[in-house]
């Protein structure tokens, strides 16, 4: 059983390797350490189209990552857990200063307050 166990935890560590192996992944990890998003929140600050972003969501969920909750009609997704969030944090690199955070913060926030307004413009 021993065996059992100890191969389990090697292939949920490939898994969870695998799924940082990837640029957008990464970004979409850095993103979500700040606050939870939606599909439409990624894929406007990624850059990429809807398809990709849930693939990697996809991606990131199947690994443990990440967990999502439905809300709605919207599926928002979030860091699984407050361990996990903290090892990301601890091994991307990204434990900021409460300035720093606030700062990035501020830069979403005004960034979604202008998509809403381009998109309520049209």
């Amino acid at each position: 059983i021993l065996i059992y166990v100890h191969l389990y935890i090697c292939l949920m560590n490939v898994r969870i390797f695998k799924a940082l192996g990837n640029e957008t992944r990464l970004k979409i990890i850095e993103i979500l350490l700040i606050k939870s998003h939606n599909v439409t929140d990624l894929t406007l600050m990624c850059k990429k189209d809807q398809t990709t972003i849930s693939r990697h969501l996809s991606n990131l969920v199947n690994s443990g990552i990440i967990n999502q909750r439905k809300i709605g009609r919207n599926v928002f997704y979030k860091i699984a857990s407050v361990k996990i969030k903290d090892w990301l944090q601890a091994t991307l690199g990204n434990k900021k200063t409460e300035v720093g955070n606030y700062e990035l913060r501020g830069k979403i926030a005004n960034f979604l307050t202008e998509q809403r307004v381009n998109y309520n413009g049209r």
